[in-house]
């Protein structure tokens, strides 16, 4: 009979064993739509509910119909990205207007709002951390009003700089967010297989060569995010392909364009809509754009692992960089 000794050494292999069983992808058109007090219209992407096996982060999308508003309610810390319509949120009482393109994060405990005020559909994007924060034995939700038209519009203070009043960003629109373009000199460059590039020893070089254009959101700029980060968007110009490289947890929702990756020698065919899980903590992947317009990919890590465990893990499990962004032959 084995001891708890035994099971610990046996975790790694079962943990594998666990993530090769779990789902990698779903597409727009396998999302469970549900209507719940604080959205009509929501469906989860990557979580445990749907089969994917996270480090404790869900990732959903939600509309608001036109003269609609979601309910009011407080939990955990999230971050929101809008793909779709125009409106604003009400975080903490202070008012924050965004349009497509805009990131907004949710603190700890705020409790938020939002408001549609255009003529169609808004949509928006959204992870969170519940099953982390269940897991410490600190998540609770708390519904304070249900979704519904909205009869009356908020009053409520308007943040002019995306700023709440401790300081901190809670709103990035898409044109505040910074943009780094690679040049052609970074194409094709490679890295020998036996001894990749650290990535975190050469941070600068490694980002600019993995993708034609990366765009920065919650990396930075203002935001104090500590559970999970909308690191911003990967981009890739028509037919050509990101670079190669291996890294802990990440999660890439497509906005626009069509392709694959390889996920850990398994292919993933994507397109619009479409949202998968590189698991971790060390799996390599690589983009492909077969398209004939550039790739956005809303790329979304956690905060556990950005803020805690990168750092102290990276001697054994390393950010590795083996290839830069290039053509597809």
């Amino acid at each position: 009979m084995g001891n708890f000794y035994d099971e610990l050494l046996g975790a790694w292999d079962k943990s594998n064993a666990t993530k090769l069983k779990a789902r990698k992808y779903i597409h727009e058109d396998e999302i469970e739509w549900v209507s719940t007090p604080q959205d009509e219209k929501v469906g989860l992407l990557v979580a445990p509910e749907t089969g994917f096996e996270t480090w404790g982060t869900e990732s959903a999308v939600a509309e608001i119909a036109p003269g609609w508003n979601t309910g009011k309610h407080a939990h955990g810390e999230e971050g929101l990205y809008i793909t779709q319509g125009e409106g604003f949120s009400v975080i903490s009482g202070k008012r924050y207007d965004w349009a497509k393109g805009t990131t907004l994060w949710v603190p700890f405990g705020a409790e938020h709002q939002h408001f549609n005020t255009g003529d169609g559909p808004a949509r928006y994007y959204s992870v969170t951390c519940s099953h982390l924060e269940q897991f410490l034995g600190i998540f609770k939700l708390e519904q304070l009003e249900t979704c519904g038209p909205t009869d009356n519009i908020v009053d409520a203070p308007v943040s002019a700089d995306g700023f709440d009043d401790k300081g901190r960003r809670l709103r990035l629109w898409w044109d505040e967010a910074p943009q780094v373009r690679s040049s052609e000199d970074d194409r094709g460059l490679k890295q020998d297989p036996d001894a990749p590039l650290l990535a975190d020893e050469a941070f600068d070089t490694t980002m600019s060569t993995h993708h034609s254009l990366m765009i920065h959101f919650m990396r930075g700029n203002g935001f104090q995010n500590k559970e999970l980060e909308i690191s911003g968007i990967l981009s890739d110009d028509p037919h050509t392909h990101g670079g190669r490289h291996a890294h802990m947890e990440a999660i890439l929702y497509i906005l626009q364009g069509e392709g694959y990756s390889i996920v850990d020698g398994e292919k993933i065919p994507w397109r619009q809509g479409t949202c998968f899980h590189v698991q971790g903590p060390q799996t390599m992947h690589q983009h492909f754009n077969e398209s004939d317009v550039a790739s956005h990919m809303l790329r979304t890590a956690p905060g556990i692992r950005m803020n805690f465990f990168q750092e102290i893990a990276e001697e054994r499990f390393p950010y590795l960089w083996f290839e830069s962004h290039d053509h597809i032959h």
